[in-house]
């Protein structure tokens, strides 16, 4: 019964695919045809980027970028999701999630040597970096796969292990926002949360299915390890595995994070939020009774992007139940991709262009 359900809401949902369909391909016909130009400028430009919805490990990824690139003057732009304001904003100590968006506040909390812009448009955004700090050598553009306005020197598409964009359809049925043959605009594909020991001949099966371009290059990478921080502290704490702890979630996939807590032996209940939802008043409180009603350990587990997200208000009420706990995620990647990766954006030259 179910099976045909669903069958019955992929019909219906066919029509809206086919014009959505048309006005993708359209658009990116009109910029591979120069029709629609792109924003050129001097800085480097470096997109990270997926095909679908959803977490594809863009913040990590993007963190991984900022501390290769330690040596220059980096900058990130991001449209900022969800965030309540609308202008060109650049990230202080004043603003909140709210004003320029989860991932963003996450970033410049731990990377405040850098500079952290939100701009739905990236074009104006880019400007706005520029006339603020004309010495800026690079700028990273979060989720940009699909911002075709402005031209980007490196093309990083993400790509989860076990969703593969190769795999999935196009919106509404699916979650691609774009036609898969779009992949070949990625100069790099990168895999993300493959096994740690993730064999040759599965890799090169991934490879032949992403029918990858000769210039295109490809590396699979891991995470590596959790690390549970005491948030208020930034210090390394061990969780207790013979308690029942709190587990809080506001992300597009929290099944790998479930699936490591539970193979490492914690004991958890589960609070399982949208990606980037914001807390309410009523959530607050139902999350502060479970403590006492089901007998939980003192610790709030939360991925960093939840913290992040969470009101300073909000951080204070549930901290005085519980000790908030991040769990930080480090990727790394597969054998000798990590090197190679490295040597491959390091040694970049960009050609130089006088247009901004």
């Amino acid at each position: 019964m179910l099976y045909h359900k669903l069958n019955f809401l992929k019909y219906t949902l066919l029509p809206i695919q086919i014009i959505y369909s048309i006005i993708i391909f359209l658009r990116n016909e009109l910029y591979h045809k120069n029709i629609f130009k792109s924003f050129k400028t001097y800085p480097t430009i470096i997109s990270v980027g997926n095909l679908n919805t959803g977490g594809t490990g863009k913040t990590p990824m993007t963190e991984y970028l900022i501390k290769l690139f330690k040596n220059k003057k980096v900058a990130v732009l991001s449209r900022g999701y969800k965030r309540l304001t609308k202008e060109f904003i650049i990230a202080n100590n004043e603003h909140t999630a709210s004003e320029i968006g989860d991932e963003m506040h996450q970033l410049y909390r731990k990377f405040q040597n850098i500079l952290i812009a939100c701009d739905k448009n990236r074009a104006n955004g880019i400007r706005n970096i520029i006339n603020h700090n004309s010495n800026i050598d690079l700028i990273l553009l979060d989720d940009a796969f699909q911002h075709r306005s402005v031209n980007r020197d490196i093309d990083i598409l993400l790509t989860e292990y076990g969703n593969l964009y190769s795999r999935d359809q196009l919106l509404p049925i699916g979650r691609l926002r774009e036609h898969v043959k779009e992949a070949k605009r990625a100069n790099i594909i990168i895999i993300t949360k493959c096994p740690e020991n993730i064999s040759e001949k599965e890799m090169n099966q991934i490879r032949i299915e992403l029918k990858l371009k000769r210039a295109q290059k490809i590396y699979f990478s891991y995470i590596q390890k959790y690390t549970y921080i005491d948030a208020r502290r930034q210090k390394k704490i061990k969780i207790n595995l013979n308690k029942r702890h709190l587990l809080l979630t506001g992300i597009a996939n929290s099944l790998k994070l479930v699936h490591h807590l539970k193979e490492s032996g914690l004991k958890f209940k589960h609070f399982n939020f949208n990606d980037h939802y914001i807390f309410q008043n009523n959530d607050i409180s139902k999350i502060i009774t479970s403590k006492t009603k089901h007998q939980l350990s003192k610790n709030l587990l939360l991925t960093e992007k939840d913290y992040y997200r969470l009101s300073e208000k909000d951080k204070i009420k549930l901290e005085k139940h519980f000790n908030l706990v991040c769990i930080q995620i480090k990727f790394d990647f597969i054998q000798r991709d990590k090197l190679n990766f490295n040597n491959e954006l390091l040694n970049f030259k960009k050609h130089k262009t006088t247009q901004i």
